[in-house]
């Protein structure tokens, strides 16, 4: 109520991050003040990474449960902007868990490169990702997407075996069947810039 009378008569009320108390902590208290989303130069967040790890290692564990053992070599990711903003980035996570990358993280807490974990750390192969991007993720991400290719690019030209990264595997198999660098390294897909939805009916 404090920041709604402050802000009806005109007087500066202080900005602060928004979030779930259950999942954010006491950093979102108190109420009453100008609340932002995220800093999209901060996901994820060390929750985020934690959670979306866990997931991704579940995921590749229940598909070997369901495949006699077998790991999959390709997983799609769906990265939509208002679960990222809610979870601070579990879904980018997800995607690092399964490529086998953690964030590099400066002294102002801010995410400037996502960093791929040795294989002999990880203990499998790196999993392949297909992320397709909602029209809010792709705009209000646009540093994430960047990182993401970055770190996806590097780990298709890793010296690594291929039967120990798959993104790699397919990178050479696109190449080997005429494709340059660019398209056989990209992973991440979105509609074009101004447009939002998945375009199912048309």
């Amino acid at each position: 109520v404090g920041g709604v009378l402050r802000a009806m008569r005109g007087e500066f009320v202080p900005p602060a991050p928004g979030g779930d108390l259950l999942r954010d902590g006491s950093g979102v208290l108190p109420t009453g003040r100008n609340i932002h989303a995220l800093d999209p130069y901060r996901v994820p967040s060390k929750v985020a990474m934690a959670r979306g790890k866990a997931a991704a290692e579940l995921t590749v564990s229940m598909y070997q449960r369901d495949n006699e053992g077998a790991l999959p070599e390709t997983v799609a990711v769906n990265l939509w902007g208002l679960e990222a903003i809610k979870t601070k980035g579990e879904s980018v996570a997800v995607v690092l868990g399964l490529i086998g990358a953690e964030p590099v993280v400066e002294a102002t807490g801010r995410v400037v490169r996502y960093e791929l974990i040795p294989l002999e750390t990880l203990g499998r192969p790196r999993i392949d990702v297909l992320a397709s991007l909602s029209g809010i993720f792709r705009d209000s991400f646009a540093n994430v997407i960047e990182l993401l290719d970055d770190v996806l690019r590097r780990a298709a030209e890793a010296d690594e075996p291929v039967d120990m990264n798959f993104i790699r595997k397919h990178a050479l198999e696109l190449q080997s069947a005429g494709e340059d660098m660019d398209a056989s390294t990209a992973r991440i897909f979105s509609n074009p810039p101004g447009e939002f939805g998945s375009l199912v009916n048309e």
